[in-house]
């Protein structure tokens, strides 16, 4: 690809360039190109420019050529090269340096005469014809400084003259054969290793430096003679090896290990035989032939025997000594470092050779020219045949060497001397290395420059390995590929080995030279005709060279490229050699042609490498050749398969051939097929835009037969999920066919039909990682909630950006804003995402049982589930499902037909989808889907579709069919990468006459040959990358699938990785980088595992080597380097694959304790696991701490996994190796590992309930770890002492159990152990102090648990419930229950969402509660709860266990205190014989004692004779009792009210008894009672009962009142609530009640607030209307009245609570005025002059309280129930008693202050609430005094001198002074009184 051109230039630069006229320049360019030579900066193609004088000495010296042209003067103006594009690229010449300007207008001419003398060259070469590669170009203009003058075709010389002041050598041709004006300098040292000395020699430059060195070989072919020593070494055991290794390992990784063993023992023979003066010729396959060349290197040609004197026969012996012994003592080497080696290794190699002394011919074939491939040399000679004889006859693990003398005697020894193994042995242990060594090491060239000619030697493939070299990492060289070899047998040739010692006259010589001269000739047309065949087949020639087997060529297909076909091409060049060498006039040649893998990369050392294809295929080719009959080809069964379709064959004889059992047949390719057919015109197709406008475009794969009827199938189960039956479906199928597409189109139809579409994708590394394929389900799923709440705010309103729509943490916190998730959802979400948590969440996750684990995050995941049905997930990928995300599939198809009806998943896998023992019932219940390779008829519908020809008249070629088919293998990815790659070649044509697609076969050409193995159409794309991009692409393919950007930008720095893959990712389409830009991906799975198959073991050893040696020097001291579980995981894997076995010991423990950190115990078990295995091939025995603490660690884990067998088995295993160790005395570190297996087995033992064995251990743990306190941490100390003191309060010694709590609790809070940790401590003493009596510092203690948990949790967390749960029991021991039962409520109603209504935590939250309501006399509610409770128990524990006596004992004070003594007894008496079950006397004796007293009581009680003795007082009768008996005091208490209730029809009355309890705790008000009305009035008193407990105020009596105006029979709604309680203290009498009260209550003191109809006040006046005269001070009424002025007296209007019962309302109003008592009345107007927002319930809602969340809950289903209301037509029966005037414009206005919305009666208008009304709240603060003056403007009308108020005249005058500061007033009065009832832990957790 060069072409020179003559250009004139100006001679002063050109001086300038070169020091000033026509001398060598010592200067040197500061680099080297890829080519190994010396490169000029910024030109991708080479110029050269010289001087006159400059030109003179490279035409003269380096020019020459078997095409040369003389120029008269010694000058050669010659074209060194063939096969080129002359239209880029020119010849060079130039004049001698004595000739004068005159000369130089024909040193121009000649210059084109080269040009057209190369041209009839090539053209004679291929019969005629240019090759494919070379065209001539219409003219060639030579450019000089006056003119430029064409020739065109039949000029002559006489066509080109002018002077030509200077010549500059110009390359237009590729890269990697550009040189330019420093390219004909010298090699570049990195190639001088793929040398042989004698090249090098050959070819050092008579300068010492240069840019123009002069070669010392002016023409080609040429060779010498010299005295040598050959040495041919065979490397043994190469098949046998290989073959174990492949079956232990696999093919590649066994190819890989096969060939790592190999160069090392060639690169250390190599050594020995350079550290002896040798030269390494040839590496011939698992052979070394070497030349030892004598001393004094003088040529020994001429006269035979007769020609020595005795003097020079005595020097010549002397020589053939000293170079024997050389060879010898360096065989000695060999055989001992080959011996040492194999020890090392525990291989079976052997190394068996010859060696002889004699004449060496050397010879130089090919072209002058600096380019790899043009040349090449061989040696013979007789020592070569000697010693390949000698080979022959050597036995295992001996070289023969001939004509050594050992002796006395002068003459030789007629026996070859014989060398053995254990010579070589005991040589080597010697380290006898004789002076001759020394003397004889050197560094060859060292100081001398070679000339660039030398270059030329380079085989093609060693070249391309120099190529690669600048910039690109060598050990990615080497692949493990299916490669051809063809072996030429040149027998010929043989001749040319003569012997000269036997010629004896100079007649003789002459005659012998001549024949010389001509057998030169012809092995010089040989090797370039062989060597053009080659490399127009997409070839590379390897050697050619004499050996044991005579004089060989071999060349290698697909060594270097994925675009074509090995096998193809491969047979086809055999077939051309055939031909070509018989024109050549050879008989006696035989070829021989094998596939198979190869290792195909570098071997040999530093001193001297190459390019090597070993395997057993390359040996396979030489036996066949060896069989084949002279003049024949013979091809293996692999090759015939893969060319039979194009090529004839004859089949051979049974054969049979070394290294292979049985004989076999060969066969012989006999002529191409002839597909030249009749056509038509022929229309090619291409690809517009290029490859990835196909690949890219949508797959028709889908409208195939059988992918049909499997998307009919998925389709199927979308329809079914969308029906509310969800389904589970299995999509299965190999590599490539579809499955991902399909599913892909399946989602699009999933989103049209409106499915929430959530994806995940796995590789095999993420089976580690515990719910990975969850992870970004979970993750899109919460922002995919996220933006359908934002979603639902009307158009006109502004909504959250999308940037935050999209952030994972803003989407978290709207959800637990918005309640669909809450703060313990966000912990247990932190399992899957661990973005979300921290560490003190995370730590609430510790002793979660995997059961319990699995559900709560069901739970949590149902929650966002359920609002984006209809949903669709899709878990793709490669990798296996861990086992935890397989129970939550498990128990998220149970849970779905009733939480999430409409949801469809589907899982792909790859493999056959093997199922985990816990849902193989998925086998039965889940769809199945299974894909399968297109068949022949579906592959031709494919390629219709492909084609765009499916709906026109066209058939697809049966050839063309048949081809696809079976390249492809039935898969749709590789039936569009083969017409992809055929396109791009215009290989498809349509035959208008046959209406037929046709694949094009040229009978000339093989670039159509569709390669066999699809990994190189895949590939083919990335043919022309840069070195430096391929190794990224290998790297990038041995990390993975995808790959952390953060992560491997600063483990790959020196590698520069992450730059050049988004390279690949812009440029080159191969990755794709994820939203975040957190992760890169391959584009394409095949093109991933196609550059994956391209690696062996080696690189991935030294790959991931290079990575884990990055983060030892960059990333462990990196901060910035996120180092979590998943990170260090990830870099154990590096370190793994590297076989740095302490390394990933180190990284796999980090990764096991981040796992254990965030409580992700399933993966920190596999981690230890890991870890474990990786200790076991560390080469030195760890340490005793470091061999246990893995296996101690995963014990722990199998604890908290609740896999007690295995881990009691594993932890006990560790306690009697340390004990083992101890009493051997043979560590130092005994005594921690040995606290460490105790404490450990003790905390297995204590959670399985075997508290005296945990006893054991910790009494024994203790003393010796608080001797270890220095040397260990103080918080590990403490977690130990900690552990015991719950064993010693759990068997009852309490005092010793505070003693030591208290001092594990100052440890933690001296080392500042998390403050969730420090909440257990608190805790665990709290429970001892309890156990002591000390209920006060109890409380104090299991306080600060709540507050520290509260931070964090919030009230929906089952260790805030756990917090509340002790608060109460310690208020209840302080007596003071009224203040524990709203802590108790809300832990009862937190652990039945948490914990399920069945489970033992759920039981002891109903026995706490009892125990507070046993204590305020509430004994009905007590036998309850305690019931319930004991039921649970008895089902969750064994029979009779332990935990259920403290629930018995409080049972049988309940039935005590109801009078039920029998009952009671036994109760006592079974908690007795429950106790002595379970304890050892004296353990837990005041317990026992407790239980007896009581049965002594109770039996005195069942023997007393006096009835009086017997009886006790009921509840209702100490009710009774309660209101009778109590004082009232206005003056402490506040105002004494009574209130009148319609509760549970809007949540405003209950938000009235929210007010009140802040009213209460501020004595402005004394509730003296609470009745209910409207029916069912019972049921309202039931959920004001159970809302005055919660919100603290028990004291308060509740009485049942009347119907209200309701018809008999009939009632109307009260909305639910967990907390509605009923209760024998409701007086069933409101009426009886309210009298009691009024009774009890100083005279004109109490306020009767009505905030219902007023039927109940109406019956009281009626019949108590004395005592209501007497002690009633005001009636307060939400209500209204007529206007004032219209009437003389009140007048009540149609306000809903007058209406209900209207009779009644006027007859109060009537009687107050008539009776003077003053009344306050409220009206709408005045509740609308002041709104409150939506916002108020929100923020209530924050303090957790039950009764905020339920009248939040409440509210969104009124005002929504008041909407659909709201749009039914007046008088539809649906609207019950809603006025006509309450229509849809009236709620848009009030609610909105809109006059509409576009929104229907059927849709939530919760979100666009602006307006909420709060009646009754306003009604009870116009009680207080002070609030009604503060807040409204009162209109006043006197009746009978008593003056009657009224707030809310009319719309304009609502009456209301200031609405922000009234509204600001209920808000603060609402969160005092949720705060108080729950101790104001909110208030004190802000502070």
């Amino acid at each position: 690809m060069r072409l020179l051109r003559a250009i004139s230039g100006g001679s002063k630069s050109s001086k300038k360039k070169n020091g000033g006229g026509g001398g060598d320049s010592s200067h040197r360019s500061n680099g080297e190109n890829s080519d190994g030579v010396r490169k000029s900066g910024g030109h991708r193609r080479g110029w050269g420019r010289l001087s006159s004088a400059g030109a003179s000495s490279i035409a003269e010296d380096s020019l020459t050529s078997p095409f040369s042209t003389d120029v008269g003067d010694g000058t050669h103006a010659a074209g060194s090269v063939q096969g080129h594009d002359l239209s880029g690229c020119c010849v060079g010449g130039g004049a001698g340096a004595a000739a004068a300007a005159e000369n130089e207008r024909s040193a121009a001419s000649l210059a084109a005469s080269a040009v057209a003398d190369m041209i009839a060259a090539e053209s004679s070469e291929t019969g005629g014809d240019p090759s494919p590669n070379f065209r001539l170009s219409q003219n060639v203009t030579i450019e000089y400084s006056n003119q430029s003058v064409g020739a065109t075709e039949g000029d002559g010389e006489n066509g080109l003259h002018a002077p030509v002041d200077n010549l500059v050598l110009v390359n237009f041709g590729d890269d990697d054969e550009s040189f330019d004006e420093e390219d004909l300098g010298i090699v570049s040292s990195s190639t001088l290793r793929y040398l042989p000395h004698v090249v090098r020699v050959s070819y050092a430059t008579s300068m010492g430096s240069g840019r123009h060195a002069k070669p010392p070989i002016r023409s080609l072919p040429e060779y010498d003679d010299f005295q040598a020593s050959v040495l041919i070494l065979d490397l043994s055991g190469f098949t046998a090896l290989g073959e174990r290794l492949v079956q232990e390992h696999g093919a590649s990784e066994g190819a890989a290990r096969l060939a790592q063993s190999v160069d090392k023992i060639l690169s250390a023979t190599v050594q020995r035989v350079y550290e002896y003066g040798g030269d390494v010729l040839r590496f011939a396959g698992d052979a070394l032939i070497c030349l030892f060349v004598d001393v004094d290197t003088s040529s020994f040609g001429g006269g035979g025997e007769d020609a020595f004197g005795a003097d020079e026969r005595d020097i010549q012996e002397e020589r053939r000594q000293i170079s024997l012994r050389r060879v010898h003592e360096c065989c000695l080497q060999v055989l001992g470092h080959v011996a040492h080696l194999n020890d090392q290794e525990g291989a079976v190699f052997t190394i068996h050779g010859g060696a002889a002394y004699g004449p060496v011919r050397r010879f130089y074939l090919g072209m002058l020219s600096p380019h790899a491939g043009d040349c090449t040399y061989l040696v013979a000679g007789t020592p070569l045949r000697r010693a390949g004889k000698l080979l022959d006859m050597a036995g295992k693990s001996e070289i023969l060497i001939r004509g050594m003398n050992f002796m006395d005697g002068d003459q030789p020894l007629n026996d070859p001397f014989r060398i053995t193994q254990d010579d070589g042995r005991k040589f080597y242990s010697a380290r006898d290395i004789k002076m001759s060594q020394r003397r004889f090491s050197q560094t060859h060239d060292g100081r001398a420059d070679i000339h660039i000619h030398a270059r030329a030697y380079l085989g093609t493939l060693a070249a391309r390995l120099c190529d690669r070299a600048e910039g690109a990492m060598s050990l990615l060289h080497n692949e493990l590929r299916p490669v051809a070899v063809i072996f030429v047998g040149l027998h010929d040739l043989e001749q040319m080995q003569p012997d000269l010692l036997r010629r004896s006259s100079m007649a003789l010589n002459e005659k012998y030279k001549a024949a010389d001269i001509e057998l030169l000739n012809l092995m010089n047309d040989t090797f370039l005709t062989l060597r053009r065949i080659t490399h127009n087949c997409h070839g590379a020639v390897m050697n050619m060279l004499f050996d044991d087997k005579g004089c060989i060529f071999i060349s290698t297909f697909g060594a270097n490229s994925h675009d074509h076909d090995p096998r193809f091409d491969a047979c086809v060049c055999a077939m051309r050699m055939k031909e070509a060498l018989s024109s050549l006039g050879m008989e006696r040649f035989q070829l021989g042609v094998s596939y198979g893998d190869c290792f195909c990369g570098q071997v040999g050392p530093a001193e001297r490498a190459d390019f090597a294809v070993l395997g057993a295929e390359v040996n396979m080719s030489a036996r066949l050749m060896g069989k084949a009959e002279p003049g024949c080809v013979l091809v293996s069964k692999r090759v015939y398969d893969a060319s039979r379709k194009h090529i004839e064959f004859d089949k051979s004889e049974k054969i049979q051939v070394k290294g292979k059992d049985g004989s076999f047949h060969a066969y012989s390719p006999r002529s191409r097929i002839n597909r030249v057919r009749s056509r038509g015109s022929l229309r090619t197709l291409s690809v517009p835009g290029g490859s990835s406008r196909l690949l890219s475009a949508e797959k028709p794969f889908l409208l195939m037969p059988s992918r049909e009827a499997s998307m009919e199938a998925l389709l199927g189960t979308l329809q079914s999920a969308d029906d509310g039956m969800p389904q589970i479906v299995f999509l299965t199928g190999g590599p490539f066919l579809g499955k991902s597409s399909m599913v892909r189109q399946l989602g699009d139809s999933a989103c049209e039909a409106g499915f929430s579409v959530l994806r995940s994708f796995r590789t095999s590394l993420d089976a580690f990682t515990s719910y990975f394929p969850f992870r970004q389900i979970a993750e899109t799923a919460m922002q995919k909630c996220a933006v359908r709440i934002l979603g639902e705010k009307p158009l006109e309103e502004d909504n959250e950006s999308v940037e935050e729509e999209r952030d994972l943490m803003f989407a978290l916190m709207l959800l637990i804003s918005r309640e669909v998730l809450s703060k313990t959802d966000r912990a247990i979400l932190g399992s899957i995402l661990p973005d979300v948590t921290d560490s003190q969440l995370m730590s609430l996750l510790k002793g979660l049982s995997p059961e319990n684990l699995t559900k709560a995050i069901v739970d949590s995941l149902l929650k966002i589930f359920r609002l984006i049905q209809p949903l669709f997930l899709i878990f793709e990928g490669d990798g296996d499902i861990d086992s935890a995300s397989w129970n939550i599939l498990k128990m998220l198809m149970e849970r779905a037909p009733d939480e999430c009806p409409r949801l469809n998943l589907i899982i792909l896998s790859r493999n056959e989808m093997i199922l985990p023992s816990s849902v193989t019932h998925f086998k039965e219940q889940g769809v199945w889907v299974e894909l399968k390779p297109f068949d022949r008829f579906e592959t031709m519908l494919y390629l219709k579709l492909l084609l765009g020809i499916h709906e026109e008249e066209i058939d697809i070629d049966e050839t063309m069919l048949d081809t696809v088919h079976d390249r492809a293998n039935g898969c749709p990815l590789y039936v569009e990468y083969i017409v992809t790659w055929a396109l791009e070649r215009r290989m498809i044509q349509q035959d208008d006459e046959s209406k037929k697609m046709i694949l094009l076969h040229d009978d000339h050409s093989e670039d159509t040959a569709i390669p066999r193995e699809l990994s190189n159409i895949v590939l083919a794309a990335f043919n022309n990358l840069s070195p430096t991009l391929w190794d990224a692409l290998k790297i990038a393919s041995c990390i993975g699938y995808s790959f952390d950007t953060k992560v491997y930008q600063k483990l790959t720095q020196t590698m520069n990785l992450m730059t050049k893959v988004e390279e690949l990712a812009n440029f080159y389409d191969a990755f794709e980088l994820s939203l975040d830009s957190n992760t890169y991906k391959w584009k394409h799975q095949a093109v991933f595992e196609a550059v994956k198959s391209l690696l062996i073991k080696n690189q991935t050893v030294q790959i991931h080597g290079m990575i884990a040696d990055g983060y030892e020097k960059e990333g462990s001291d990196d901060a910035n380097l996120s180092l979590d579980a998943g990170t260090h995981r990830l870099l154990a894997r590096h370190f793994l694959l590297a076989e740095k076995w302490e390394g990933a010991f180190d990284q796999y423990m980090e990764a096991g304790q981040q796992a254990e950190d965030t409580f992700n115990y399933p993966e920190a078990a596999r981690m230890y696991e890991e870890a474990i295995i990786c200790q076991g091939k560390l080469a030195s025995r760890p340490s005793l701490s470091s061999r246990l603490l893995p296996t101690i660690k995963l014990g722990d884990c199998l604890r908290e996994l609740a896999r007690y067998e295995e881990s009691d088995a594993v932890l006990t295993r560790c306690l009697k190796e340390v004990e083992c160790e101890m009493s051997q005395q043979k560590c130092s570190d005994t005594d921690q590992m040995y606290v460490l297996a105790l404490t450990t087995l003790a905390t297995l033992h204590q959670n399985q309930s075997k508290y005296h064995q945990a006893r054991q251990l910790y009494e024994t743990a203790l003393p010796i770890a608080r001797a270890l306190e220095e040397n260990s941490s103080s918080l590990w100390l403490a977690s130990h002492i900690g552990g015991y003191a719950e064993i010693l309060r759990k068997s009852g010694e309490l005092e010793s159990s505070e003693k030591l709590h208290r001092e594990a609790l100052e440890m933690k809070e001296e080392y500042k152990c998390t403050e969730l940790e420090l909440a257990v401590s608190y805790t665990q003493l709290g429970c001892t102090l309890i156990g002591l009596g000390q209920a006060a510092e109890a409380y104090e203690q299991h306080r600060s648990a709540l507050l520290l948990r509260f931070k964090y949790l919030g009230f929906s967390h089952g260790l805030v419930s756990e917090s509340l749960n002790y608060c109460a029991e310690a208020l209840s021991k302080l007596g003071r229950s009224e203040e524990g039962i709203p802590l108790a409520m809300h832990c009862v109603s937190i652990r039945k969402e948490v914990f399920g209504t069945s489970h033992p935590a759920f039981a002891h939250a109903l026995s706490i509660l009892a125990s507070c309501y046993d204590a305020v006399g509430r004994y009905s509610n007590a036998k309850g709860l305690l019931e319930r409770c004991l039921e649970i128990c008895e089902d969750a524990f064994p029979k009779n266990h332990a935990n259920i006596i403290p629930n018995l004992m409080n049972y049988g004070c309940v039935l005590g205190r109801m009078g039920s003594y029998e009952e009671a007894r036994s109760i006592f008496e079974r908690a007795v014989a429950v106790h002595r079950m379970n304890f050892k006397e004296g353990q837990k004796k005041l317990q026992v004692e407790t239980c007896e007293t009581e049965i002594s009581e109770i039996t005195k009680k069942l023997e007393a004779e006096s009835e009086s003795e017997r009886k006790v007082q009921s509840e209702k009768e100490q009710v009774l009792q309660y209101v009778t008996d109590r004082t009232v005091d206005v003056g402490a208490n506040g105002t004494p009210i009574i209130v009148l209730t319609d509760i549970g029809r809007d949540v405003d009355d209950e938000y009235a008894l929210m007010l009140l309890g802040a009213l209460t705790r501020k004595r402005l008000v004394n509730p003296l009672a609470i009745v209910t009305t409207l029916s069912p009035s019972a049921k309202r008193a039931a959920l004001v009962k159970g809302s005055l407990d919660a919100l603290g105020l028990l004291h308060v009596p509740v009485g049942i009142g009347s119907a209200g105006g309701v018809e008999d029979g009939k009632e109307l709604e009260v909305y639910d609530s967990a907390y509605r309680r009923t209760s024998d203290s409701v007086f069933e009498d409101g009426m009886e009640l309210t009298v009691i009260s009024l009774k009890s209550a100083p005279d004109k003191s109490v306020r009767l607030l009505c905030l219902a109809s007023l039927s109940d006040y109406a019956a009281l006046i009626k019949k108590h209307k004395d005592l209501f005269v007497a002690k009633v001070k005001e009636v307060v009424v939400m209500g209204g009245l007529e206007p004032l002025e219209s009437n003389d007296f009140l007048q009540p209007d149609t306000a809903y609570n007058n209406k209900c019962d209207m009779e009644s309302a006027k007859y109060v109003y009537k009687m107050c005025q008539e009776l003077e008592i003053p009344t306050v009345t409220l009206s709408r107007w005045a509740v609308y002059g002041c709104p409150v927002s939506n916002e108020l319930f929100d923020e209530l809602c924050k303090t957790d309280h039950m009764v905020a969340t339920n009248l939040r809950r409440v509210s969104l289903t009124s005002i929504n129930e008041l909407w659909r209301k709201v749009n039914l037509p007046f008088p539809h029966p649906g609207r019950e008693k809603l006025p006509e005037r309450c229509n849809r414009n009236w709620f848009c206005q009030t609610f909105f202050g809109k006059d509409d919305i576009r929104r229907d009666g059927s849709a939530s208008i919760w979100d666009l609430v602006t307006k909420l009304f709060m009646y009754d709240p306003l009604a009870m603060l116009c009680c207080v005094d002070e609030f009604r003056h503060e807040f409204f403007r009162w209109t006043t009308k006197e009746v009978n001198g008593v003056i009657h108020n009224f707030v809310g005249v009319s719309e304009s005058n609502n009456g209301v002074i200031d609405p922000k500061a009234l509204c600001d007033k209920l808000s603060y009065l609402f969160r005092f009184s949720l705060r108080e009832s729950l101790q104001n832990i909110e208030e004190e957790y802000k502070r």
